[in-house]
């Protein structure tokens, strides 16, 4: 009966009809004799399996718990089948956001899986990968740039992935050293990855990777030129850092050119790269290039639809619209012409506070740039 169950709930699963298979499930924990440990612990993983699908990480991490310790029993402490469980049960750590004990569990697995398996095992990679992101979120950008290493190793040497996603990897890694002030590493990354998506062609896939990129999510992104042209927005950040900005315009405007010809075009994507183009001419007092491009921004803005600007705006932590007005102010403050740039701060400034809540860094940053204004007087 426990068999005919295991099958009638495997057929379930696959039909996508969860609550029967863990009626089935359950059935064999109920029947089962205790010493029967090996069905038990197949019959918890299982239900686990499919808690998890549903999102109930509570549900799949107390079967997980009690498969492992069935395991431990089972096997010796560095088989295979306690790599597993201690993978998983970080795997549901992780949907929780309780990283310090995914860690705990991933390097578990980790400490095993490198033991027993050769020492190309795409599961070692895909361990590698999972610990590079945890640290990376842990702010240990080290031991992030280390497992990134690791895993890209192997996913190279045995071709696990295609060059995008070996790309991504290479995102990440200058995400971890632009973290830690090493640009000129962060920037050697930033060009692997613009290499490897550059002569992307396939679209292959052995496994899916997802990543963390900075505070961004990233998955594949289908289209690989808007790939490209972020690879290039990254490649002009560590360039802006390093106050080096004759790069930074070059590679924004890189990504400026693709990003206009990309269907359909991201009216603020485009909008921000002007802003940011005009930000690095101001520092080289380039200011009627800077109006110029500053200008082009407003311009894109305007053309967005409202639910749109407000999702940017709510990511950007203030009014995109708002943040251009600054912008366009200081250049005029810049270039003598008080009465425009007045007139700006104040625009800015009356967008600030019909955004509730009300952003006070920026009211009291623009209040006092207006301020500056009434010192220099007209």
């Amino acid at each position: 009966m426990k068999v005919l169950f295991d099958l009638l709930g495997s057929i379930a699963h696959k039909q996508n009809r969860p609550e029967l298979a863990i009626h089935y499930y359950t059935e064999i924990l109920k029947i089962v004799p205790g010493d029967d440990t090996d069905m038990i612990s197949i019959a918890n993983t299982n239900l686990a399996s499919i808690y998890y699908s549903q999102d109930n990480t509570e549900m799949s991490l107390q079967h997980l718990q009690q498969a492992l310790q069935l395991d431990e029993v089972l096997y010796s402490k560095d088989d295979l089948h306690i790599a597993t469980d201690n993978f998983n049960i970080g795997v549901c750590y992780y949907k929780q956001n309780e990283l310090h004990l995914t860690l705990k569990y991933y390097e578990q697995s980790l400490a095993i899986r490198e033991k027993v398996l050769p020492s190309l095992h795409i599961d070692i990679a895909l361990t590698h990968v999972g610990l590079a992101e945890i640290n990376f979120r842990l702010k240990n950008f080290n031991q992030s740039i280390d497992h990134w290493e690791n895993g890209l190793v192997i996913i190279e040497k045995e071709r696990l992935c295609n060059s995008a996603e070996q790309a991504i990897i290479h995102e990440n890694i200058a995400a971890c050293y632009s973290n830690m002030n090493d640009f000129t590493h962060a920037l050697w990354h930033c060009d692997q990855s613009l290499l490897l998506h550059q002569e992307h062609h396939s679209t292959r896939n052995l496994f899916n990777l997802y990543f963390t990129y900075g505070n961004v999510y990233h998955g594949i992104d289908d289209n690989n030129e808007r790939k490209i042209a972020q690879i290039y927005e990254n490649i002009s950040e560590c360039y802006v850092i390093k106050d080096e900005h004759l790069l930074a315009i070059t590679y924004l405007e890189k990504s400026l050119a693709i990003q206009e010809k990309i269907d359909p075009i991201n009216e603020i994507i485009i909008a921000n790269i002007c802003n940011n183009i005009a930000i690095s001419y101001c520092s080289l007092q380039k200011y009627n290039l800077a109006l110029e491009y500053c200008t082009k921004s407003k311009e894109y803005y305007e053309k967005c639809s409202c639910d749109n600007m407000k999702e940017y705006g709510v990511t950007l932590g203030c009014s995109p619209i708002a943040v251009n007005y600054e912008i366009l102010a200081d250049i005029c403050f810049d270039t003598k012409d008080q009465t425009t740039a007045f007139d700006y701060y104040c625009k800015a400034l009356d967008i600030i506070k019909s955004r509730l809540p009300v952003d006070q860094q920026a009211l009291a940053r623009v209040q006092k740039l207006l301020n500056r204004i009434n010192e220099v007087g007209f």
